[in-house]
């Protein structure tokens, strides 16, 4: 516990020492959420490379699974295999994910609890410190989460169920906390994710590619 409230201190300092240089809380919380990405840009950048081996071989885990229809032993015997073959695993995923939690939990506490000097303004809005009173943050934070959705997602690894939960209640879900919390962490989020959709294209995650997963003859 001590190392993590040492954490959310210096976001706090760092988040301070941004506004001494640009004068702006809005400009210096983009600045600390970028600084923060770059941080864990190793790790995410792990985690968007196993997503990316997902897409490659979902066309094969399809075969797999119509192939072995019924055999639910064999299909998962098949799926280890072709995930040998690959050069991934599906731990491999929720690894940097559960690394990174920590720091970007420290985030948000730090922004949540922040005490800004005076009346922290930004753009429309009139304080950082209490919710968007027009909603057009919480409504680029869902839009923002959408895209991000829509571009990092391996095609085809979810069900219709499990498309609804991603691409329409998370969205809905994070509309609704933009609207009760802070400003100051609903623009942490928004940019934290434009820059997760920026760094997703940059790799390729979410366009169309070529299997290069073939299967055993």
């Amino acid at each position: 516990m001590a190392i993590f409230y040492a954490l959310v201190s210096g976001m706090e300092w760092v988040l301070q020492q941004f506004y001494l240089f640009t004068h702006s809380y809005g400009l210096a919380i983009i600045l600390l959420t970028i600084v923060v990405r770059i941080v864990i840009m190793p790790l995410y950048h792990g985690q968007l490379r196993y997503m990316r081996k997902m897409q490659e071989v979902q066309p094969e885990m399809k075969r797999i699974q119509q192939k072995f229809k019924g055999d639910p032993q064999r299909i998962n015997q098949e799926t280890m295999e072709l995930y040998k073959r690959a050069g991934t695993n599906p731990l491999s995923g929720c690894i940097p994910m559960i690394v990174q939690l920590p720091l970007l939990y420290a985030l948000f506490e730090a922004l949540q609890k922040f005490h800004y000097v005076g009346v922290p303004t930004f753009l429309w809005l009139p304080t950082l410190s209490k919710p968007d009173p027009y909603f057009i943050l919480p409504a680029l934070v869902a839009v923002s989460t959408f895209w991000q959705t829509w571009v990092t997602m391996p095609r085809g690894t979810v069900d219709r169920s499990q498309q609804m939960i991603t691409y329409i209640l998370m969205p809905a879900f994070l509309f609704y906390i933009s609207m009760r919390y802070p400003s100051g962490l609903s623009l942490y989020w928004l940019f934290a994710t434009l820059f997760t959709v920026a760094q997703s294209y940059v790799m390729g995650v979410g366009r169309p590619r070529t299997p290069v997963v073939k299967a055993n003859k």
